[in-house]
């Protein structure tokens, strides 16, 4: 299985609020139609005024390429005309990611919020990757459902991280390690149950 990973942003005039209800009332439910996803999760930001985009997306898939080249055809067609409904496109933002899962169990709190830490000074560095997975596993001791996305980017506009520690619950007040510098964004996650998914017959993703 591979996943992906996007942040979005609202179209200018509307506000945050407005994308994510649009979000999860009209665009999630129409992806859900036509991609086969094995997993598919959103994480609406709910601090960080100043963040650029208002949410970051995660998908998985038996096959994401094959996912991604429906965009190409009639199913692109429809999505990108959503999109424009109520998404800055020039602002989407996505990657592939290489998700590394330290603890299993729920990556929410009780809430469904969630903690997604956006890494910087990982790329093609080794040396501050270890350092990362060691600061991370210090997490994984002690929460369930902690993980990181180490990211690739496939569009113009980079990601906004070069990985993304997800963390159950708000935490604030962290301190990277030396040469990293982070933003902590607090997220109410909401995930789409398998059972409603196209591919979920034929891959199931990590618990």
């Amino acid at each position: 299985m591979t996943k992906s990973i996007c942040a979005l942003a609202h179209k200018p005039g509307s506000t945050r609020d407005q994308f994510q209800t649009y979000y999860e009332e009209n665009h999630a439910p129409l992806a859900i139609s036509h991609f086969p996803f094995s997993g598919y999760a959103r994480n609406h930001v709910t601090n960080a005024a100043d963040f650029r985009w208002d949410t970051i997306s995660e998908f998985w898939a038996d096959d994401i390429e094959a996912a991604a080249a429906l965009m190409a055809g009639p199913v692109g067609e429809i999505m990108a005309a959503d999109e424009e409904r109520f998404m800055n496109r020039p602002m989407i933002a996505s990657a592939g990611a290489e998700e590394v899962i330290l603890s299993q169990g729920g990556c929410t709190g009780s809430d469904g919020s969630r903690t997604a830490i956006l890494i910087r000074g990982v790329a093609n560095d080794a040396d501050a990757r270890l350092s990362l997975l060691e600061w991370a596993r210090g997490f994984a001791r002690e929460l369930p459902g902690v993980s990181i996305d180490f990211t690739s980017g496939w569009t113009q506009v980079a990601f906004p991280g070069e990985a993304v520690l997800w963390l159950p619950g708000w935490h604030d007040g962290l301190t990277t390690p030396a040469g990293l510098s982070a933003q902590i964004l607090h997220v109410r996650h909401v995930e789409t149950p398998a059972s409603q998914l196209l591919g979920n017959s034929t891959v199931s993703r990590p618990a």
